[in-house]
Formats: C-alpha cells, sequence, structure tokens
C-alpha cells in the first residue's frame, strides 16, 4: 500500500479528481475509486466532482489507520500470526547494528527472537535511550 500525505491537503480547498491525482501521484481512476467504492464524499455528483479538503484529509487518515497495529514496549511483530507477540522466554537477544540514528545521534540495536505460537523469526529495531 502506498504512504500518502495528508500533510499535503489544504482543508479550505476543494479538490477535482485531477486535482487529487496530481497531489498524491495516482491515477484518475484511482482518485475515481475512492469516490464510487471507497466512500470519500463529495460536494456534488455531476461530471467533474469536488472534494472538500476536510474530508479528503479524513479519508487519508482513517485509510491508514485501520491496518496500523501499535506494539508494546517488549513486543514484536510476527508475520505469520499478524499481531504483536512477546518473544519466547530464552531466545531473545539484543544486538548492535553498528548504526546511530536520530538527531541525538544515538546507537540502534536489533532485538531477535522467536514467535512462541508459530516459531518464526522476530525482528524489531530500537534505540537505548
Amino acid at each position: 500500500m502506498a504512504n500518502y500525505n495528508a500533510r499535503k491537503v489544504r482543508v479550505r480547498r476543494s479538490y477535482s479528481i485531477e486535482d487529487m491525482a496530481h497531489l498524491f501521484n495516482i491515477t484518475r481512476k484511482t482518485a475515481e475509486r475512492w469516490i464510487k467504492n471507497r466512500g470519500l464524499k463529495v460536494i456534488e455528483k455531476n461530471v467533474n466532482p469536488l472534494v472538500m479538503g476536510i474530508d479528503l484529509k479524513s479519508f487519508i487518515k482513517d485509510k491508514f489507520k485501520k491496518g496500523k497495529i501499535i506494539l508494546k514496549e517488549n513486543e514484536c511483530f510476527c508475520i505469520n500470526c499478524k499481531k504483536g507477540v512477546i518473544p519466547k522466554i530464552g531466545s531473545e537477544k539484543i544486538i548492535s547494528t553498528g548504526k546511530r540514528i536520530g538527531k541525538i545521534n544515538k546507537e540502534q540495536f536489533m532485538k531477535k527472537g522467536i514467535c512462541p505460537f508459530c516459531g518464526t523469526k522476530l525482528n524489531k529495531f530500537m534505540r537505548v535511550y
């Protein structure tokens, strides 16, 4: 799934299909599908429908909110189970990646482990404060 930047949208402006296509670098057909199938609200339904910026911004934010899974500090995401799990006890390792990240130049670490349910390898990048 592409990542659309909702901050580009001006809330007090109306957008045509061409404007949405140009703004998010998508095709006209994709913008039309958002209106027809995905429920994006339009001001008036005519040959060239217009969408208010506030509706477009909330649509983009809701589009990405559905699939987002928030992990707790000690959890890793298991690709097979499709959820956050705590790694099997004794399988956890914290390894330095050798990279420095952020404005304060902290060292990056990777937490590795094994899923207790399906046995899949788990990885989580993190920084230690």
